[in-house]
């Protein structure tokens, strides 16, 4: 999840494209025909609004508003070629069905090189425009603990954004200050946080040790916010970081209770809504797919013995048990004698079940769980009732992840591979965590087109 600094570098990169689409198609009619007298008939204003709102959409998709990537490879060239070729096809349909003629064949093509050059550069042109004149922001961390080592290091990969100061120790004695240092960039003692302010630039305060904190750190802390300081947990600036709740970090229980996020779970209203869009979305997706099922079917057979379809227990929403289907993916019987966990180049998938995980149609018949109910479109995948006991007993807070109904895709699908073992299981729970504290519809909506830049764009 983006910053708001990050969000307001996408959207002046949107800004520069909702300029660049017009100009071009200008420019493309003016090289074709030698003026511009005439533009305006064959583009009028609200078709320019509608084409200009079709390529940053377009853009959007395929992942064009990075603000912290840097444009000048091949690979980036590339996209940005398959998303301006997207959106030509886009318009031109668009521009038919409209006004029943096309656009002219010469002013598309041209239109669109200068489209694909400008956009490129206009990107690279960012990059380094935010990179000279943004200055990241000066954190120091309170606390020297695992915690805050670990998230020391995560501020330290992203010097473009924040510049770690350093940390202050818990220890009132200088001698265990110096052992610290021996690791860590100890610049004194919390209880010189406001010599600390004074001496150094600072931006923001991370609470990394929130339970041990005196009347005078307090008072320290409320002072430095009263300077428009920003004062965060670690917790939750691991979120803002990482786009995940670290459950190792969370020493009282009580958190859950005092952060924000954690409401739309029980909002009715949000439930129905996300409840239509899912019955709608799979209905007209499973339709259209229809089509598909019985050259997959085909394959299937063809490539191994057994069934097409392939039907498993799985845990839902508040821990009922349900049969998940989809298209058999892996030999038969690959898991008669005990369950296994699902890894990469696993050598029970057969051939034509590589392809069918590769694009994610082995999971088709899906859509009829979430017809019925059972699933949800976006959500914590459904995890096996073999492995949910010893999960629970093992990860804390496991079971938060079944207050909600398990889905097709979601955060942890988006961030994290398949889960292979009990440690990999922690990290897509803490995934799983940070959805449903921010849980939304329009997070939904970024999940599902996330999802679709993975599918065909491979990001």
């Amino acid at each position: 999840m983006g910053t708001k600094r990050e969000k307001m570098r996408s959207l002046f990169i949107a800004i520069g494209d909702c300029s660049v689409v017009p100009l071009s198609y200008l420019a493309a009619y003016f090289i074709r025909f030698g003026l511009i007298r005439g533009f305006h008939d064959k583009f009028p204003l609200i078709f320019i609004i509608i084409l200009t709102l079709s390529y940053v959409i377009v853009f959007y998709f395929f992942d064009l508003y990075a603000s912290t990537k840097r444009y000048n490879t091949a690979s980036s060239l590339w996209q940005v070629i398959l998303a301006v070729a997207t959106s030509a096809i886009l318009v031109s349909l668009l521009k038919y069905i409209f006004y029943l003629f096309p656009i002219g064949r010469g002013i598309l093509i041209i239109a669109n090189i200068i489209i694909i050059i400008s956009v490129f550069a206009w990107r690279n042109c960012c990059y380094y425009l935010f990179k000279y004149f943004t200055k990241p922001r000066s954190v120091i961390i309170l606390g020297t603990g695992k915690g805050a080592e670990s998230l020391g290091k995560i501020i330290e990969s992203n010097r473009q954004e924040l510049k770690l100061v350093g940390y202050l120790a818990n220890q009132e004695k200088e001698a265990s200050i110096r052992e610290i240092r021996n690791h860590l960039n100890v610049i004194g003692s919390i209880i010189d946080l406001t010599k600390v302010i004074e001496d150094h630039p600072v931006d923001v305060i991370i609470l990394a040790e929130t339970s041990r904190l005196s009347d005078q750190i307090t008072k320290s802390l409320l002072e430095a916010k009263l300077k428009a300081i920003e004062v965060i947990d670690l917790s939750e600036m691991y979120q803002r970081l990482k786009g995940r709740i670290p459950v190792r970090l969370i020493e009282d229980e009580n958190w859950f209770l005092k952060t924000k996020g954690f409401n739309a779970v029980s909002n009715l209203f949000i439930g129905k809504i996300k409840r239509f869009l899912d019955f709608s979305t799979s209905a007209l997706v499973l339709l259209l797919s229809l089509p598909l099922w019985p050259f997959i079917a085909l394959l299937i057979k063809i490539d191994s013995k057994g069934h097409v379809f392939y039907s498993q227990n799985r845990v839902g929403q508040h821990e009922s048990i349900f049969s998940l289907h989809k298209f058999r993916s892996m030999i038969e019987g690959a898991e008669e004698d005990e369950p296994l966990w699902a890894k990469k180049n696993d050598q029970r998938i057969t051939r034509i079940g590589w392809f069918l995980r590769r694009l994610h149609l082995d999971e088709l018949p899906q859509l009829w769980n979430v017809l019925r109910g059972e699933m949800s479109l976006v959500g914590p995948r459904p995890e096996r009732p073999e492995f949910v006991g010893a999960l629970k007993s093992q990860i804390p807070y496991y079971s938060l992840r079944h207050f909600v109904k398990p889905g097709l895709t979601g955060w942890a699908q988006i961030n994290y591979p398949y889960a292979a073992s009990m440690e990999d299981s922690r990290e897509k729970l803490e995934y799983d965590l940070y959805y449903i504290s921010h849980m939304s519809l329009l997070f939904d909506l970024k999940m599902l087109i996330k999802t679709g830049q993975i599918l065909f764009i491979g990001r």
